[in-house]
């Protein structure tokens, strides 16, 4: 009977030891997608930048407002240079698979009153970490 009860309570701490194991230290980020990607083409209209940002698997056209001013030792972005974004995907035109080619139909959505469409394979995004045209620091 003691050997039984020892058994049963070595079981116990080795099963919540090991829970305590596998317990990620840091939380995903789960408002979008991770990347580093290479910034392609700065545009503006109206009030907002958009930003063609590419990887090797994803096009975004990231839409930021402008803004005049920046974060504390934020990092002003640049054509031809690759930067880390947290972006959140506004369309995706890959689910419609009735479409011949989705690549070639434009998305478009409205920020305020201003209206602003995809390019060919680009989706619409943002970015969380995207201020005008600064990264803010981590």
């Amino acid at each position: 009977m003691n050997k039984v009860l020892y058994f049963l309570v070595l079981i116990l701490v080795a099963c919540d030891s090991n829970k305590s194991v596998t317990e990620p230290l840091k939380k995903p980020f789960e408002l979008g997608i991770e990347l580093t990607g290479k910034v392609t083409k700065i545009d503006s209209l109206e009030s907002y930048y958009l930003i063609n940002v590419t990887d090797e698997n994803n096009w975004f056209r990231i839409v930021s407002k402008k803004s005049s001013s920046k974060p504390y030792k934020g990092t002003k972005l640049e054509n031809g240079n690759s930067y880390f974004f947290k972006i959140k995907q506004i369309t995706d035109r890959s689910v419609n698979p009735r479409v011949g080619n989705y690549l070639d139909i434009a998305a478009c959505r409205y920020f305020e009153n201003t209206e602003i469409c995809t390019d060919s394979g680009y989706e619409l995004a943002t970015a969380y970490n995207l201020l005008g045209l600064y990264l803010k620091p981590e």
